[in-house]
């Protein structure tokens, strides 16, 4: 086994000048290579020459000082980015581990206590080892600023700086207690203008109110609608249809549990189908840990 890692360590180059090659070819230029590892230009060159009389092909044709790979360059550069990119992926992972990682995700305060909270055991069972950080806004944050990992967010999915995986359609019905509806049937959505009606707020001005759901099922409206109570979170407005104040919207998904428990009920069939969806977000910036890969891909799994 010694012999063997001998002549390993003897065929191989120095890892200096594959960092050096690496760079060069990444960028296909000596003095950009020399920047980006705070060397000179004539260090980098010389380490690349130098590579090249040891493996005794040429990695990079010369020509009016530009550079272009070699059919040798390109087998190595391919060869040594992945090798690099796997040492960066483990180095990484171990060092998250030394720091008992913990990821940081974002979500609203109904998304976390009606949707994820909930499967988090089945995500024990499948990442033991990882550490949740659930953090809720009322605001969409700025994730870089925030350190925020993951985030679930509504919208139309144009983010330039985050990766959005789509997850579901922004769905929206009418929700009561049991109690509530049987005191007090409903047959249309007309029939919404003569009950007590919950309106929630959202401080983004970003999710649609009773107005616009009325309206968008046809519904005219000529006076001020009959709002008994106004609040500016919707758990809030699911708590107090739940507790028989009057009607809500609710959003499919985080409505979904108070429904199948029979705390709420669909108080009519229609439903409004918005443009907006659910996303999971991840910033741009950086390549993902491995723990933010298999968070995001338990999210995925969970949401379908």
């Amino acid at each position: 086994m010694n012999t063997i890692r001998r002549t390993l360590r003897q065929s191989l180059p120095s890892l200096h000048g594959l960092m050096l090659f690496e760079a060069s070819a990444r960028h296909l230029n000596f003095s950009k290579a020399a920047e980006e590892l705070s060397i000179t230009q004539s260090a980098v060159s010389h380490a690349v020459k130098q590579l090249e009389d040891a493996l005794g092909h040429p990695l990079f044709l010369r020509e009016n000082r530009t550079l272009t790979l070699t059919t040798q360059g390109q087998r190595l550069f391919a060869s040594v980015a992945r090798g690099f990119g796997s040492i960066a992926e483990t180095v990484g992972d171990i060092s998250a581990a030394a720091q008992k990682d913990t990821l940081v995700v974002s979500c609203s305060t109904i998304m976390a206590t009606e949707w994820l909270l909930p499967r988090l055991p089945r995500l024990r069972a499948s990442l033991p080892d990882l550490k949740v950080d659930v953090r809720c806004f009322d605001r969409d944050p700025d994730m870089m600023a925030h350190g925020i990992d993951v985030q679930l967010r509504l919208g139309d999915g144009a983010w330039p700086d985050y990766e959005a995986i789509r997850l579901w359609r922004e769905e929206i019905f009418a929700v009561a207690s049991p109690t509530y509806l049987a005191e007090h049937p409903l047959r249309e959505p007309a029939d919404l203008l003569n009950h007590r009606l919950i309106l929630y707020v959202d401080p983004l001005r970003f999710r649609i109110g009773w107005a616009e759901w009325l309206r968008a099922l046809g519904v005219e409206l000529s006076g001020r609608l009959p709002v008994t109570m106004q609040v500016n979170d919707s758990l809030v407005s699911l708590q107090a249809a739940e507790a028989g104040e009057g009607l809500a919207l609710g959003w499919r998904i985080t409505a979904d549990r108070a429904l199948e428990q029979g705390r709420i009920v669909q108080a009519l069939p229609q439903v409004l189908r918005t443009e907006m969806y659910f996303h999971i977000l991840t910033p741009k910036a950086a390549r993902p840990r491995k723990a933010v890969r298999q968070f995001v891909d338990w999210l995925t799994a969970e949401a379908r």
